[in-house]
């Protein structure tokens, strides 16, 4: 699997360790931090990777974007440090549950949900020194607010927050791997947008219960735009130029030169319409709302000059 590090073979927990973990917290206590005790006034170290396993589309209406990772985090907790001569496999949520684990979230995740099918995914790795990877798949919708001033032309940049929920800067402190901390799966592709760069990040844990440590998985995004050239640009070109074959009509013919005006304009009038019943209602102008207004004012243009050029004509000017 290359989301992870290089495979090595692993024991399952053996029968002292989890009798300590089971015996309660005068021999294993995980309601404390690994640097609580043994080292007072010292965070806990953790540090995070993430594989990107699948994206999909940006969605304008909700503003938000789904995404399925592979999220590691690793730290050392030397009270489960042990003699055995390969690393210790853990598959138990039970297990999992006995232990310490740092109790990190996604702040800015609308809904976040572990994966069970066929069974948990996830795995603990707990090595001779008490260095401990605990790697997960988790499925996530995220919020993004996008700026869609330049819409469809426009490229976004929307991340995931992550902090602890629990402990504060003095407790707990979180920081990307420096080797390769966000990968993705380069057969990722999406329908209407391309990632440009995914990069670590950080960002302001500062709240009213005081400092969190906080970081972000940011993602840099451009709109596709063949498909907008081919649904908007180009069909009302076309309208546009169809609209100016009136100046080739007989200016006497009126009902010709009046349908051909009023219909361009309709049909630019719907063409509007279904652009603007993709995106959410917003305070500002979009460029395809600048595109739009030129194109009617266009059409609008053509019925000007006809009915100048119609009252001039009765009035024996031309």
């Amino acid at each position: 699997m290359s989301h992870r590090v290089a495979s090595l073979n692993s024991y399952p927990i053996p029968l002292y360790m989890d009798q300590m973990l089971a015996a309660g917290r005068h021999a294993y206590d995980k309601q404390s931090t690994p640097t609580q005790n043994a080292v007072p006034g010292e965070s806990t170290k953790v540090n995070l990777s993430m594989y990107i396993e699948g994206l999909s589309s940006f969605r304008t209406q909700t503003m938000d974007f789904q995404v399925d990772v592979y999220f590691q985090q690793f730290w050392k907790d030397a009270r489960l440090a042990h003699n055995e001569s390969k690393r210790i496999l853990i598959r138990d949520k039970t297990i999992l549950d006995k232990m310490w684990h740092p109790d990190i979230y996604f702040a800015n995740a609308r809904i976040a949900e572990f994966h069970e099918v066929t069974q948990p995914n996830f795995l603990i790795w707990i090595e001779r020194d008490g260095s401990i990877l605990y790697d997960t798949r988790i499925s996530m919708i995220v919020m993004c607010m996008m700026n869609l001033a330049k819409w469809p032309l426009d490229d976004q940049t929307c991340n995931i927050r992550i902090l602890s929920y629990a402990y504060d800067v003095e407790q707990l402190q979180i920081a990307w791997s420096q080797i390769d901390p966000i990968t993705r799966n380069p057969g990722i592709a999406m329908s209407d947008m391309h990632i440009v760069d995914l990069r670590p990040g950080l960002c302001d844990g500062n709240y009213s219960t005081g400092v969190w440590s906080c970081v972000t998985a940011e993602f840099y995004v451009k709109r596709e735009i063949t498909h907008h050239v081919m649904q908007s640009y180009v069909p009302t070109t076309l309208i546009v130029v169809i609209s100016w074959f009136s100046f080739w009509l007989d200016v006497e013919a009126v009902p010709a030169r009046v349908s051909l005006a009023i219909t361009t304009l309709l049909t630019l009038s719907t063409q509007a319409n279904a652009a603007r019943m993709a995106l959410p209602e917003v305070s500002y102008m979009k460029a395809i709302d600048v595109w739009m207004g030129t194109c009617m004012m266009f059409v609008f243009g053509v019925m000007i000059e006809f009915t100048i050029v119609n009252y001039a004509q009765r009035q024996g000017k031309l």
